[in-house]
């Protein structure tokens, strides 16, 4: 559950997300808008929407009751939608490369309708995107969301390029992550503050909180796919290591188990499915070894900077939220 000093400043806002999207669901073919709407409203936790809003009122906060910032609220929903979109077009093509069968609890789009509907409707979502952009006629956001699609297909195209190179070094893990997860989040925030009218330094200090933030994230994201439950998680445990992905927890662990180990742990890794003796093993050894609490350490520091990012705005309500927001990322168990 959010914090509340979240919920109570964009609670409502994020409500009229969730309406927003699926009214610019609606569509004369069928299929898009069941498709699009079983991603959309399948109980993600609306992570960019909310960095994007949250960012808005951090830097637009002193012209809050005016006309014109009601005005920017609203187009804020409207971009904010318009992020989800992208980020939903993602897990769409992630679900069919990853060969998934869960998406938070729920069987993924490609287990249902199989994997050609999915990708067409994640390209439409991607289309449909960059359609609302043009309308919305915002260079510096059209510039900010372009360079970000890439960016995040970049980072998609690097793990699948490193997937099963237990070599992979702790720098090239956090490029990845970088570009797959935290771009989007830093373009949320760097429209966020464009909507707001901060200033030139205080753009980059949210782009560059979003980018902590989101790195922080996929750390904890990662953790949590070696130390939650699947019925938590919302979907399979150990999904990185049964498709390959090395990541920090791992990575951690091979920079300090005996090479006994890191020779079990190589055989493990070359079988085409990892047996559950197997992958508790591998678990085992990265609590063993303190990997899980040396990956939310890291995590944990990159909130820490990501606070730091923000001391450029003045103590308010609203930056406190993008503090509250940053512990929360961290501490959760989904």
């Amino acid at each position: 559950m959010l914090p509340s000093t979240i919920s109570s400043l964009i609670g409502d806002d994020l409500a009229k997300v969730d309406q927003h999207l699926k009214s610019l669901l609606e569509s004369d073919n069928p299929l898009i808008s069941q498709i699009g709407n079983y991603i959309c409203q399948s109980g993600g936790k609306r992570v960019r929407p909310i960095l994007l809003l949250l960012s808005a009122q951090v830097a637009g906060h002193q012209t809050q009751q005016t006309e014109d910032y009601q005005g920017q609220r609203e187009r804020a929903v409207h971009l904010a939608s318009i992020i989800e979109f992208i980020h939903a077009a993602t897990l769409l093509h992630d679900d069919v490369i990853d060969n998934a069968s869960l998406r938070r609890g729920s069987p993924s789009a490609n287990k249902k309708w199989g994997n050609h509907l999915p990708v067409l409707v994640g390209d439409y979502l991607y289309a449909i995107s960059f359609y609302l952009l043009v309308k919305d006629n915002d260079t510096r956001i059209m510039e900010t969301v372009s360079k970000a699609t890439a960016t995040v297909t970049d980072g998609e195209i690097l793990q699948l390029q490193k997937c099963g190179d237990l070599g992979i070094r702790e720098e090239e893990y956090l490029e990845i992550i970088a570009k797959k997860t935290s771009c989007l989040m830093a373009a949320s925030c760097r429209i966020g503050a464009i909507l707001g009218g901060a200033q030139k330094e205080q753009v980059e200090a949210l782009h560059d909180y979003g980018t902590d933030v989101g790195i922080a994230f996929q750390l904890v994201d990662d953790l949590l796919d070696y130390i939650s439950r699947e019925e938590k998680l919302g979907k399979p445990v150990n999904n990185d290591l049964q498709g390959g992905n090395c990541t920090l927890p791992l990575i951690r662990t091979l920079q300090v188990a005996s090479l006994q180990e890191i020779e079990r742990i190589r055989q493990i890794m070359s079988q085409p499915i990892l047996s559950p003796d197997d992958l508790a093993w591998i678990v085992s050894l990265i609590k063993r070894y303190g990997a899980d609490k040396f990956t939310l350490d890291r995590a944990a520091w990159y909130v820490q900077r990501a606070k730091e990012r923000l001391a450029v705005f003045a103590d308010s309500v609203y930056r406190k939220a993008l503090f509250d927001f940053s512990d929360y990322i961290i501490k959760r168990d989904f």
